[in-house]
């Protein structure tokens, strides 16, 4: 996780006391960092990671509030379902298919209800087996319907998987997830039958979210978004406007960037007889898009210095840096507007701590 900028922003002004950023019942940055022991040396690391600090998926939080992702354990059916739903922003009006097996007024009721009625899911002779592990062949089958109006699945160049027969119900649905990249199998097997693990899911729908390209975004509309966040999160540092520079934050930020900015902000790093002086140059500010589909891009920060040198008794610090940086940037499904959730150094911070802290 990467905390730097904020760091060098906090680093920027006293902290005098202000009103708590966080409402009540807000994430909190334990919800964001993996605990678990598999997590970092993950094959699945960087889809996982995107998806967590995007908001797009939670993991698991224990009675001392470390989060889990627990990515080698199975998926159920209705986990995956919630999931979808919640990363297309799908909504429906309509009744949805009458399940015997699915209970009303549970987690995963509304989500089953709308990916019905959208045609997502159909179930088997009434019923959807909600709390079964779901299979890679079925996860294929609802990432293909769910995306089928947005992700271009005419590719001819698929995959020939070996253990996927052609006659299989679910042939199409992989080949045609195979042709967009969005599955790659192992080797000549796909193993439709194999119950999927979470961090494949994850997989399979992040590299679906990341190929949508029916509704991109102009280039300009992106840069332009980012160019004033940054220079009235500058302006407003500089200044000490902290309520001021909390409200951006909630404004234009979402998932990880949100809760670190705002957790960062309440920090009380400034002591008696400090003396900070600070300089910020964002006159050579440029920002190129380097990804993007229709919900998400990234775009690179460069060009932008801080001046930074503290004094006091006990602690002191000269630091000249370059802010260069990768913004990740969602779509919010309900408003249309583009938030931040992530934002990652381009210099080493093992090395910047080191140097300066």
């Amino acid at each position: 996780m990467k905390a730097v900028k904020m760091l060098l922003l906090v680093a920027l002004f006293a902290l005098m006391p202000i009103q708590s950023a966080f409402a009540s019942g807000t994430k909190t940055l334990d919800s964001y960092i993996p605990m678990d022991d598999v997590f970092y040396d993950h094959w699945a690391l960087e889809e996982m990671t995107d998806l967590i600090n995007a908001d797009i998926i939670d993991g698991y939080l224990d009675e001392e509030n470390n989060m889990y992702v627990m990515p080698n354990d199975n998926i159920t059916r209705a986990q995956f379902v919630k999931i979808i739903v919640s990363a297309l922003g799908l909504t429906s009006n309509g009744p949805g298919k009458t399940f015997t097996d699915v209970k009303q007024n549970h987690w995963y009721t509304d989500s089953i209800r709308i990916a019905s009625d959208l045609g997502i899911i159909s179930g088997n002779q009434g019923k959807f087996y909600p709390n079964d592990n779901i299979t890679r062949a079925e996860i294929t089958k609802i990432i293909v319907l769910s995306f089928e109006k947005t992700v271009n699945f005419q590719n001819t160049n698929s995959k020939v998987f070996t253990d996927v027969d052609p006659k299989s119900w679910a042939y199409e649905y992989i080949r045609k997830a195979s042709s967009a990249a969005i599955v790659n199998g192992n080797g000549s097997h796909f193993n439709p039958t194999k119950n999927a693990t979470r961090a494949e899911a994850m997989v399979m729908i992040h590299r679906a979210l990341q190929k949508e390209q029916s509704a991109l975004p102009n280039d300009a509309d992106l840069t332009a978004f980012l160019k004033d966040h940054i220079t009235r999160e500058n302006s407003l540092a500089e200044t000490n406007s902290l309520n001021e520079l909390a409200a951006l934050y909630n404004e234009n930020g979402t998932g990880y960037y949100l809760i670190e900015a705002l957790m960062m902000m309440e920090w009380p790093l400034q002591e008696e007889d400090m003396e900070v002086t600070y300089q910020i140059d964002d006159e050579n500010l440029n920002l190129q898009v380097l990804q993007k589909s229709n919900s998400f891009a990234t775009v690179e920060a460069t060009g932008m210095k801080v001046s930074i040198v503290i004094k006091s008794p006990d602690f002191n610090m000269d630091m000249r840096e370059d802010m260069d940086g990768i913004y990740h940037l969602k779509k919010d499904l309900a408003s249309g507007e583009w938030k931040i959730y992530n934002y990652l150094p381009s210099f080493d911070e093992e090395e910047f701590i080191a140097e300066n802290l």
